[in-house]
């Protein structure tokens, strides 16, 4: 015993012969590796997403001129409502690849509106403008092979759409432009001039000479968002982690209203985002939002003239009867009699369908929705050739 207690005490004294004591990793060596370690992570659950396909929700990307724009030839799986797994095209529309100069014997037709003509909710072939154009081809009432071209975008207001039909469309030579219009457009058009908490987008007014003015605020406001960012722009276009994150938000907003006060509270007290809400002298009086849209519809039509393409407003149906929309479809109806232009009303052969429920997802058009749409706007075509 008494040699074991010896041993002990020489291996303690730190005599040769003595067992060292082990040092702790290097902070540098445990940094590596838990760096090495969260890297594996992310790629694993990259992995993970991409094998199970989720994550490719995210098909919008800042832009000045229009606030926001489709990525070109990004992959897009939608699930949020409806499902849809196609690639946008290279010219960043939802729909298959078209050449801008227009082939000889062509009737070319350019659609512009929001999310319903985008269509994200279903497979491309069933889109209302893929189906328009498989309906026109097939009837044999056209005198010439008829091409539609599809430049719909989730958000996008009238004046969204006019901006593009000015400054995209145009290269195309349209022979027929179709707007749809939806129920919110005429508010979307529009933004409170007294505050700037509004989504940033190139918003309309009118003068004291009812001359329709470009509102540019807003985005200037956040010009930042717009500032090219290799970063986010990187992440936006490949990282399935981040657009699960980014449609997650989406759903949540849209879904639970708790979990958007939370979020607008949260937002509230981050020092970059107060002066958002904070009241600015007005550059204008709040506007009349349906002044405001028939000026901007005008301003199409006038566009439209000017290649010498027909103009054509259809209304998205009144399912819900909702009185202030249906105020909006008469007027609209008034305006393209009295300015010369095509116009169709959705709502009656939606409401007296045999099953109307059928022919919506949730807000948007199911497949069968898009083939009323589609015959419809079809009839109408044909009927004024």
């Amino acid at each position: 015993m008494q040699q074991i207690l010896n041993q002990i005490q020489v291996d303690q004294s730190g005599e040769p012969g003595a067992s060292t004591p082990q040092k702790g990793r290097p902070a540098w060596l445990a940094a590596v590796q838990l760096g090495a370690f969260l890297c594996l992570g992310v790629l694993s659950l990259e992995a993970f997403f991409n094998l199970s396909g989720v994550g490719n929700e995210e098909f919008l990307e800042p832009d000045r001129t229009f606030g926001v724009k489709h990525i070109p030839g990004k992959k897009v799986v939608w699930r949020l409502e409806g499902y849809s797994d196609e690639h946008l095209s290279k010219q960043g529309l939802r729909d298959t690849e078209h050449a801008i100069s227009k082939a000889e014997g062509t009737y070319r037709i350019v659609l512009l509106g929001d999310s319903a003509t985008e269509g994200m909710q279903v497979q491309l072939k069933d889109t209302y403008g893929k189906q328009l154009e498989q309906l026109l081809n097939s009837s044999g009432k056209m005198k010439k092979n008829v091409e539609v071209i599809n430049f719909g975008c989730s958000s996008y207001s009238n004046g969204q759409e006019t901006l593009q039909l000015e400054q995209q469309v145009r290269q195309f030579k349209p022979d027929l432009v179709v707007m749809m219009y939806n129920r919110g457009d005429y508010i979307e058009n529009i933004r409170d001039p007294n505050t700037m908490k509004a989504e940033p987008r190139p918003y309309f007014h009118l003068d004291a000479n009812n001359n329709l003015l470009q509102d540019n605020t807003i985005m200037d406001f956040n010009k930042s968002a717009f500032e090219p960012h290799p970063v986010i722009a990187f992440l936006r276009n490949n990282s399935r982690i981040y657009g699960v994150l980014n449609h997650t938000n989406l759903a949540l907003s849209l879904n639970e209203q708790l979990y958007s006060k939370m979020r607008n509270s949260l937002l509230k007290m981050l020092p970059g985002t107060k002066e958002q809400w904070k009241r600015t002298a007005a550059p204008y009086v709040i506007q009349d939002p349906w002044k405001v849209s028939e000026a901007i519809i005008n301003r199409a039509k006038a566009d439209c003239d000017a290649q010498n393409a027909k103009f054509m407003v259809v209304c998205f149906p009144n399912n819900v009867n909702e009185k202030e929309y249906a105020k909006q479809i008469s007027n609209l109806k008034t305006q393209a009699k009295n300015q010369g232009f095509m116009y169709l009303d959705l709502t009656p052969d939606y409401v007296n369908a045999s099953d109307p429920k059928s022919l919506f997802l949730k807000y948007h058009f199911s497949s069968a929705g898009h083939s009323v749409a589609a015959n419809k706007i079809g009839q109408t075509i044909i009927g004024s050739n």
